[in-house]
């Protein structure tokens, strides 16, 4: 039978060492919770430029029914408060993104492009108290569905 080389059996010794295992173990284990952990809304998932840009558009193409402070009228449900946190708490912001996407504006849906949906939508976890981050949202509802919507800080 053949030995192993010298990497082979430096990197087996490597392995069987205990502090080695400890370190390696502890690595993947943070790792491991990284992965699993959801992004959040409270992770900085906009940009402040892109939420900016969403202010016109918000007032072009929303106002009209959710109204100018996105506090709801009449049959249009506010899109920032308590009660548009609550609906939407714990499910996937990719399903919020669709939503707006698929559904708005009602007498046109489906009219804005999937940027200006993410401006929006960057505009709108502004307006709710959402940190900024230093990175555009993408308007991909797949990616976003990695982004969970939590409405209160998580660990508070």
């Amino acid at each position: 039978m053949r030995r192993p080389n010298k990497d082979v059996r430096r990197i087996m010794r490597d392995l069987l060492n205990p502090k080695s295992a400890i370190a390696a173990a502890a690595v993947l284990a943070a790792a491991g919770a990284l992965a699993q952990a959801p992004a959040s809304v409270w992770d900085g998932v906009y940009a402040d430029e892109q939420a900016a840009r969403g202010v016109s558009l918000y007032q072009q193409e929303c106002a009209s029914c959710h109204g100018k402070a996105l506090e709801g009228a009449g049959v249009f449900p506010p899109l920032a408060g308590d009660d548009f946190k609550s609906n939407w708490n714990g499910k996937p912001l990719g399903d919020l993104f669709e939503k707006m996407r698929v559904t708005m504006p009602a007498d046109h849906p489906g009219k804005l492009s999937r940027d200006q949906n993410a401006d929006i939508l960057a505009y709108m976890l502004k307006q709710n108290g959402f940190p900024a981050g230093s990175t555009a949202m993408k308007g991909d509802a797949n990616a976003l569905k990695s982004v969970q919507f939590d409405a209160a800080k998580p660990g508070k």
